[in-house]
């Protein structure tokens, strides 16, 4: 692990038996069909100009519908915007389908990622563009998730997106997460998880890193500059959080793979989906290979060009991420909301914690957790009672250093052991006192 520790899983909740099913039933196998058949449209360009049936964007985008009308139990559509960053403006679509949940509806987990792929000029329509790993790879891995979904019941909505236009700077995107009512009406988008670049290339990775993922999430300022640095673990944001989350429930269904912090919201002067969603006001984060070829946008690069061919992918790997996926996706599909209206008062020697109940799903105990601000992930987790709105929690119980200040928050479970995301804000102690820290409850900001 880098970045701050590795996550703590004690005391979490029972892993569920159908979610580890569910995460067993992944196909490498059909990620790779999948990858070769978006390879075969030529380019999937959003300024692609192409009346073929066969290749460009347009005949991509069918095949990704009818992959989901094929599932049979989604409600499925095309959210339609208007694409910008061509030589002239097109109308493109969102690809999305919809798995509601049985009672919490209007909360909602986006599993997303981009279909539309690109050669090396941004706005080149015609030329090859394969885009075996970005964006096949994730378009893939969306689709398997919507697959091995069906038939089983969350109390959640799910919804997987393809999304368009992200090349020409997360264009559709932008366009769905603003107007995300339009897919769920009253929609509380409670995670957005974005999956880019997830093929394994696999001259870069060896069978170390290709045990391995890179995780973006970033603090409060969102660290989005290119020329500034990484943030810090001495920080809190709800896209913190869930990578908090991803740590924890990931790893407890799929051990095989570790994650790798991120401190920040993509690499510099890159960018992705989940950015959308950030800036809207939802926690998200991107999931992309450990190590992925340099030099985007060259011929050199297999990112970004001619060269991003399905040779270059490694499957098994791809499939591996999708586990790690659903793992996350179902947890917080199938967890009560997070308690709200979280206070914390007292000192690092004792913090009393107070909050509400959660706005929906069944509560059987809450546990409070914390970290030291050195570190990314939470130590021990402690148990209270279902009936109990306040605890008061030490250094001690909570496994960190009482010398040192730590972030402490709350979240609730239920009877079968599903974990809700923690309380946000996060609060933190030391020894004069327990404080929201100030840039915290502006998670849009930028630096």
């Amino acid at each position: 692990m880098s970045n701050g520790g590795s996550p703590s899983d004690a005391g979490t909740g029972a892993v569920d038996s159908d979610i580890a099913a569910i995460v067993a039933s992944v196909s490498s196998a059909r990620l790779s069909q999948s990858i070769q058949t978006l390879v075969a449209f030529g380019t999937r360009s959003s300024c692609s100009t192409s009346t073929s049936n066969t290749q460009g964007i347009v005949p991509a985008r069918d095949w990704i519908k009818a992959q989901f009308d094929a599932i049979g139990s989604l409600t499925t559509s095309l959210y339609t915007y208007t694409q910008t960053g061509c030589a002239q403006p097109f109308m493109r679509d969102d690809v999305v389908a919809v798995h509601p949940g049985m009672t919490q509806p209007g909360r909602l987990i986006v599993v997303g990622g981009h279909y539309d792929s690109r050669t090396l000029s941004v706005s080149d329509g015609t030329s090859p563009a394969p885009g075996a790993n970005d964006s096949g790879s994730q378009t893939a891995v969306v689709l398997e998730l919507a697959r091995i979904f069906a038939g089983h019941s969350f109390d959640a909505t799910l919804v997987f997106v393809a999304f368009a236009g992200e090349e020409q700077g997360l264009v559709g995107s932008k366009a769905l997460a603003q107007n995300i009512d339009a897919v769920v009406p009253h929609a509380d988008v409670v995670a957005m998880l974005n999956c880019d670049i997830v093929g394994g290339d696999s001259t870069m990775n060896n069978a170390t890193t290709l045990q391995q993922f890179r995780l973006y999430s970033p603090g409060t300022p969102r660290e989005v500059n290119a020329s500034l640095p990484d943030g810090t673990t001495d920080d809190t944001s709800p896209s913190r959080g869930l990578m908090r989350y991803v740590a924890t429930w990931g790893s407890a269904y799929v051990p095989s793979m570790s994650i790798v912090p991120e401190l920040r919201e993509d690499r510099p002067g890159r960018g992705g989906d989940h950015e959308s969603f950030i800036a809207a006001g939802f926690p998200g984060v991107r999931f992309i290979e450990t190590i992925e070829s340099p030099n985007a946008g060259t011929t050199a690069s297999h990112e970004h060009s001619p060269n991003d061919l399905q040779m270059y992918v490694t499957p098994v790997y791809t499939a591996r991420i999708a586990q790690v996926v659903a793992s996350v996706a179902a947890s917080l599909a199938r967890a009560p909301a997070a308690p709200g209206s979280i206070t914390a008062s007292g000192t690092a020697m004792a913090a009393t914690l107070g909050w509400t109940a959660p706005s929906s799903g069944a509560v059987d105990h809450y546990v409070v957790a914390g970290r030291p601000v050195t570190e990314n992930f939470y130590h021990t987790r402690v148990g209270v009672d279902a009936g109990q709105a306040s605890a008061v929690v030490t250094p001690t119980a909570l496994g960190v250093d009482p010398a040192n200040p730590y972030f402490v928050s709350v979240a609730a479970v239920d009877a079968a052991g599903h974990e809700s995301l923690f309380a946000y804000p996060e609060y933190r102690c030391d020894t004069s006192g327990c404080v929201v820290p100030t840039a915290a409850l502006n998670i849009t900001a930028t630096n």
